[in-house]
């Protein structure tokens, strides 16, 4: 497995064309959920590729603190391809991304149906369960 971590600025046109093509089937497609996924925020965010050769196999975002919360940073648009679910590769990826935050806490808003598998990574759930796109989410943190 590949591991590449860049800022936005500095990825090929490939690399971007993957993690929108990747986001799309995970998010849009295969939940249901017709959302504005170009939201502004890719060019602020570092951006946590793990490649199987040429496929990519999962992905996630990560903001340092001060862009999207005040003292924490942020990890989001956390997938994994279908193919590569269940092989051990997610916890790879969000571990991963923790290491890259470099102590900082982290807040991620996670989809509610996913609590005990954030939870077995430390992330503990903060406030009540609200929706986006109306998709059950709640706010978690860790450290």
């Amino acid at each position: 497995m590949d591991i590449v971590f860049k800022g936005f600025e500095k990825l090929t046109s490939k690399q971007i064309e993957d993690a929108f093509r990747l986001r799309q089937q995970v998010f849009i497609i295969e939940q249901h959920c017709f959302y504005e996924d170009i939201d502004g925020y890719d060019a602020k965010a570092g951006h946590l590729f793990f490649y199987d050769g040429d496929k990519l196999a999962a992905y996630l975002r990560i903001f340092p603190s001060g862009v999207k919360y005040d003292d924490e940073a942020s990890l989001g648009r956390i997938v994994v391809a279908p193919g590569y679910r269940g092989t051990g590769l997610g916890p790879k990826l969000i571990k991963k991304g923790i290491e890259l935050c470099k102590g900082d806490p982290i807040r991620i808003e996670a989809q509610a149906e996913l609590k005990g598998y954030y939870n077995r990574l430390g992330f503990q759930e903060e406030g009540e369960i609200y929706s986006v796109d109306d998709i059950d989410h709640l706010q978690m943190t860790l450290g």
